[in-house]
């Protein structure tokens, strides 16, 4: 095991089927799901009140896809599995301003909810913001978007920096277990969905 992460609670539990939905099984898309976000810094005056950022969800992580990376973190341990949870790309959050980085996607899943869904992304632990060296002294080692929408793609959503996640293989999910610090608030969020197009002879 690395430097980096001995005596380091891992967090990442395999754990018997979940009493809440499972994610619905999807496929990779056909073209990407995007979200446009403002966050809430909590940093000002030293950082931007609010950060805009734009979400691109390139595909969704199967069931079959969970119990593979269950199976490698059972077999072969933590640092085999992140190395296989880290090669997985599932698309790119990107923070709109100058000092903001991109964060790839390793893990995203959705549940259904009855008035719209809930999106769930997670990530390794790392800086979004280049002055900002947070992510070195985490306790855990992910990080998580959440976003509840409603059926027309608005809703809100929170960033949690430092978080445990758990994977269930029965089900086929992967979640958030708990963070270390207080999550980064979405006020707003807004899927940005393409009109469809009137065909020939259409009002």
């Amino acid at each position: 095991m690395s430097r980096r992460h001995r005596g380091t609670p891992l967090a990442l539990a395999l754990i018997m089927p979940l009493a809440a939905a499972a994610a619905l099984p999807a496929q990779p898309l056909p073209e990407k799901e995007i979200y446009k976000v403002r966050m809430l810094t909590g940093r000002a005056p030293v950082e931007p009140a609010l950060v805009e950022i734009r979400i691109e969800i390139e595909g969704w992580t199967t069931p079959d896809e969970i119990r593979r990376l269950n199976d490698v973190l059972g077999r072969s341990g933590t640092e085999p599995f992140l190395a296989a949870y880290g090669a997985s790309n599932k698309g790119v959050v990107r923070f709109m301003y100058t000092r903001g980085w991109n964060l790839p996607i390793h893990a995203a899943q959705f549940t259904a909810t009855e008035k719209g869904k809930k999106v769930r992304l997670f990530f390794l632990r790392q800086n979004w913001n280049p002055n900002y060296q947070f992510a070195s002294t985490g306790r855990y080692l992910f990080m998580a978007i959440e976003l509840d929408v409603n059926e027309k793609g608005k809703g809100t959503g929170r960033f949690c920096e430092d978080a445990s996640i758990k994977l269930d293989p029965d089900a086929g999910t992967i979640i958030m277990d708990s963070y270390a610090s207080a999550p980064k608030i979405f006020p707003t969020v807004q899927q940005a969905i393409k009109k469809a197009k009137k065909g020939p002879g259409a009002d």
